[in-house]
């Protein structure tokens, strides 16, 4: 008898048949190649042989050809594997952990649960106690003895998170299954191989950013000379040992290129894969990622978040073909989305730190290319502080054992030190950061004192061009109000992306012809936006928000000293400030105090950082606590993927979205979503519509009749008078977004 694993329609008249035994040593064949950079192939052979040995029972075989009995065909290889290794001392432990991945490869990484779970349950532990159809088939064509399965972890535990590593481990073998299973699948379901890989190598892509640089010439004054100073080190330290790198460079200082320039040296050097380049906000990543494909092309860098918009990258590409046969280089980089099988990506930290700790195969499936790359996290003081011990974790398993480096990229270098072992050295790329603080200090930081709202709008209306950043959008809605109308801006998350997008393009535009330019902002123009103003007003607040917005100062040195004025807020409006800004603010005014002369030195950023750290609670970087659930692990691998996937999200999924009819476009989409079986494709085009708002704000919106609902989940805004061609989305009544910071 022949066993089948997948059949594909070619026409109308006719099917064919893939067999079981060709998916299972096609699947085998990809993960041994997959594995070959974690050094993890011989875990992924033997997973990926038996992960589908469930589809050798009868019942199974009756679906392919009509049936519609459901049939579980994932727990079979699991059983299989746990039972096969019960009495194997040595081997039994990483059985389990095979155990996990094949029953996981379609469900997802499941919790461990208890040995009294029944089989009702999704545990890893009632998945092995169901009864499932007879698969011993499998025996007529797979022969087990002849594959090895090693009987010793090949990793290096970490003394103070053990299990976390073996977990780790498992994740990255679940990566390499599922990705496998999906291309040989894809393969067999196109009968053929999708245009996938055929990048150009890391050295050619060094070549090209060498000749890139190379056209700018001799610096012509004093910071492009420091600049090309920053890159010039950067360069020489590419032959280093991998590991942790810290790049401390003022803003303005080029450490974009100079970090990728440190990145494609240190990967040739290294023999590594891939750059990955990480950044806190989707508002900034269009901005880094157009920076690189001006360098290496537009279909040589993938942009990877939640905003981007594949249909509209399409159109600008002149690829805007409906035949669907036609897979054009828009159509590779979506599919290097799937995986990251690209050299050059430019996420965000939700997409890579989610994907770390998800338990879905098609959010896992990218985490096995993550090994022998350079990851670059730019402005590291944002790596997200609820979950920063799990995210150093693994960033640490990364780097000790996949063969990565990694580089904290930053003005205001976090003290990320205090959360790695002690034995682990971040070396810093620069010879002398305090020197370079000095050569690009273009700044003046002057506080003030108290300033009431009115005073405030005195002084912004006497600047011809000013930014005044505060904490929260209540606050920079009252002061926008205030301001002349001739040239004011606003800029706040109650904007939409694509609103805030063409906000700032005016803003640059302003500046650069000298006309009047007032902007009031939250705290979202602090993190990599490219804008230059002679002076600033800056809200109380951590010192590293400080200091980021005197980033956005002279930037460039067209004067001889550009001023940020720090301000304590005297306003009704901010009588509730977030904890975690009321606590920075708190620390800041101790650290100026000691710092009078110079409040944004280095020695006054690590002073803040310590004393900040210090205060915090341990849980405090761990509030949802992810670590626990993989602290059993080492007696026997029980670990709770599915309930951390669950706890490990960024960004806090009490917010709302709410999509904003803001132009043509969008409510062309949002009819279309009216009578769409199948929204997800749209709702991503509508990402740069959507505004989202805390569950307060959204019953006040919806209590007041301005939400329209569709397929009973999606909200979208029915009110034209309720979104500002300025300012963004009005909250009704005395719902103003008091304590939102951004």
């Amino acid at each position: 008898m022949t066993y089948y694993a997948h059949k594909v329609s070619i026409d109308s008249k006719k099917i064919e048949f893939q067999t079981l035994f060709d998916h299972l040593t096609n699947t085998a064949r990809i993960a041994n190649d997959l594995g070959q950079a974690s050094r993890l192939s011989d875990f992924a052979i033997y997973v990926a042989a038996m992960h589908d040995i469930g589809k050798y029972s009868s019942a199974f075989q009756k679906r392919l050809s009509g049936s519609t009995q459901k049939v579980d065909h994932s727990t079979a290889g699991a059983i299989e594997l746990v039972e096969k290794f019960q009495n194997d001392e040595n081997r039994r432990f990483i059985a389990t952990l095979l155990a996990y991945c094949i029953a996981g490869h379609h469900s997802g990484l499941p919790d461990y649960g208890s040995v009294i779970d029944t089989d009702s349950e999704c545990t890893l532990q009632g998945r092995l106690h169901r009864k499932v159809e007879d698969y011993q088939a499998y025996l007529s064509e797979i022969d087990s003895s002849k594959l090895n399965l090693p009987s010793k972890l090949p990793i290096k535990l970490s003394k103070t998170f053990p299990s976390f590593s073996i977990a780790f481990l498992t994740r990255m073998i679940y990566s390499i299954l599922v990705d496998a299973d999906f291309l040989d699948t894809e393969t067999f379901m196109n009968q053929g191989e999708k245009p996938r890989g055929n990048y150009p190598a890391i050295n050619e892509l060094d070549k090209t950013l060498s000749q890139y640089l190379q056209k700018f010439g001799t610096p012509s004054n004093r910071i492009n000379q420091r600049r090309a100073e920053i890159l010039s080190q950067c360069i020489s330290k590419a032959n280093t040992t991998p590991g942790f790198f810290s790049l401390t460079v003022p803003t303005g200082g080029g450490k974009t290129f100079s970090s990728l320039a440190f990145a494609l040296k240190h990967a040739v050097a290294f023999g590594m894969d891939r750059i990955i380049y990480i950044i806190p906000y989707t508002s900034i990543i269009e901005q880094n990622a157009n920076q690189f494909k001006l360098v290496f092309g537009e279909d040589n860098v993938l942009e990877h978040h939640s905003n981007f918009d594949w249909e509209g990258r399409r159109k600008l590409a002149g690829q805007d073909d409906t035949d669907d046969d036609t897979l054009t280089s828009v159509d590779r980089l979506r599919l290097a989305a799937e995986n990251w099988d690209i050299p050059i990506i430019v996420s965000t930290n939700v997409q890579f730190f989610e994907s770390l700790f998800a338990n879905r195969s098609s959010q896992c499936r990218k985490i096995h290319n993550l090994a022998k790359s350079v990851l670059i996290f730019d402005e590291a003081q944002m790596l997200p502080r609820d979950f920063l011990m799990p995210c150093i974790q693994s960033i640490l398993e990364l780097v000790r054992n996949y063969g990565s480096s990694a580089v904290f990229c930053t003005a205001t270098q976090p003290s990320l030190q205090r959360f790695l072992p002690r034995n682990v050295e971040v070396r810093e790329l620069m010879d002398d950061p305090q020197t370079l603080y000095r050569d690009f200090k273009r700044v003046r930081v002057r506080k003030v004192g108290k300033l009431t709202d009115n005073d405030l709008a005195i002084r912004l209306n006497s600047q011809n061009q000013t930014l005044c950043v505060v904490n929260t959008r209540k606050h920079a809605k009252v002061i926008y109000d205030l301001l002349q109308e001739d040239g004011r801006f606003h800029l706040s998350t109650l904007m939409c992306p694509i609103h805030r997008q063409m906000t700032i393009k005016a803003i640059r535009e302003c500046l650069k012809s000298n006309l009047p330019c007032r902007v009031v902002s939250t705290q979202l123009i602090e993190a990599g936006i490219d804008i230059d103003f002679p002076v600033g007003y800056r809200a109380m607040a951590g010192l590293d928000s400080i200091i980021q917005a005197a980033g956005r100062i002279n930037r460039e040195g067209q004067i001889t000293s550009g001023e940020l004025i720090v301000f304590e807020p005297d306003s009704d409006c901010v009588k509730r400030v977030p904890a975690f800004i009321q606590q920075g603010a708190d620390v800041t005014r101790s650290v100026l105090e000691k710092y009078s002369d110079d409040p944004v030195c280095i020695e006054a950023i690590h002073a803040y950082y310590n004393e900040l750290f210090s205060l915090q609670d341990p849980n405090a970087f761990d509030t949802a606590g992810i670590l626990r659930l993989f602290e059993k692990g080492l007696a026997e691998p029980n670990f709770d993927f599915k309930t951390a996937a669950e706890k490990f999200k960024i960004i806090d999924n009490c917010s709302h979205p709410i999509i904003i009819p803001f132009d043509e476009n969008a409510k062309g989409l949002i009819d279309t979503l009216r009578f769409s079986p199948y929204p997800r494709s749209i709702l991503r085009k509508l990402q740069i519509y959507t505004v989202n708002v805390f569950e307060s704000e959204f019953d006040a919106i919806s209590t007041a009749g301005h939400i329209d609902t569709i397929n009973d989940s999606i909200a979208v805004l029915n009110w034209p008078e309720g979104y500002d061609e300025k300012t963004g989305l009005i909250l009704p009544g005395r719902m103003v977004g008091e304590g939102i910071f951004l």
